[in-house]
């Protein structure tokens, strides 16, 4: 298998054939080399140091330099070279990213490695599994340490096996936890956002209005009842006769 080369006018290597996972490639294509920008020595530096890690297998490493060389001159072998390196570490989810860019860019229609990136592309979906994501609106996630977005998110290709998903959003406790992905299943994850705010209701005792006196029964009844003795009272003297007195007071009669 050899790696995609940019030509000598962009990046002047030889093609090397170091053996690693992925197909086998055809012959480097042409590529529409721009005007160099100002980074393009830098970028050929980071692509030589990506093919020696790729000649000594260190592909994790060789897809690091691949995509730094990327940012600064954008080239689609070097998108290619990116997939392949993913492709040889066992990432698979990060390859089929790679190897997707590669195909949308125009002036990869043509290319003789067309059909080869799509046969892997194809296969290599099979290989991932994919995560949905369920939290709150706006909080922001990373998957296994690395940012992943802005909830809602689109769901995800992972590879196999088991990740950890962060959720966190300012005024709520940050979510953190653990899934296993499987190859070609969908998986997922539910992310509760519990609000570190709580609204505690307290009750406070009404305090009763003091009964004005003259609403109290007892006072009533006590009132009722001084009232009917002197009602008595008054019937009882009402009733007596009144003492004999005066000088033409008559006598009572004697038998």
């Amino acid at each position: 298998m050899v790696l995609l080369l940019a030509p000598a006018a962009a990046f002047a290597q030889s093609a090397p054939s170091p053996a690693a996972p992925p197909p086998s490639a055809g012959a480097a294509p042409a590529v529409i080399s721009p005007t160099d920008s100002p980074d393009v020595e830098l970028a050929k530096s980071h692509f030589n140091t990506g093919q020696l890690d790729y000649e000594q297998k260190r592909f994790a490493e060789a897809a690091r330099e691949f995509e730094e060389a990327f940012r600064l001159s954008p080239r689609s072998p070097l998108l290619y070279n990116i997939g392949k390196s993913y492709d040889g570490a066992g990432d698979h989810a990060r390859a089929l990213e790679a190897y997707r860019r590669y195909l949308l860019i125009p002036d990869t229609v043509d290319s003789p490695d067309r059909p080869v990136v799509l046969a892997r592309v194809a296969l290599l979906e099979h290989l991932v599994g994919r995560l949905t994501i369920h939290t709150a609106a706006g909080a922001q996630l990373t998957l296994d340490g690395a940012p992943l977005g802005t909830a809602p998110h689109a769901p995800v290709e992972v590879n196999p096996g088991a990740h950890t998903l962060t959720a966190s959003r300012e005024g709520y406790r940050t979510f953190r936890g653990k899934f296993v992905a499987a190859p070609d299943r969908a998986v997922t994850v539910l992310a509760p956002l519990a609000s570190l705010m709580q609204v505690k209701v307290v009750e406070v005792p009404r305090a009763e209005k003091p009964t004005p006196l003259y609403k109290k029964w007892w006072l009533w009844t006590a009132v009722g009842v001084v009232v009917a003795a002197g009602a008595v009272t008054a019937g009882v003297l009402g009733s007596q006769t009144p003492p004999v007195s005066g000088p033409f007071a008559q006598l009572p009669e004697v038998r």
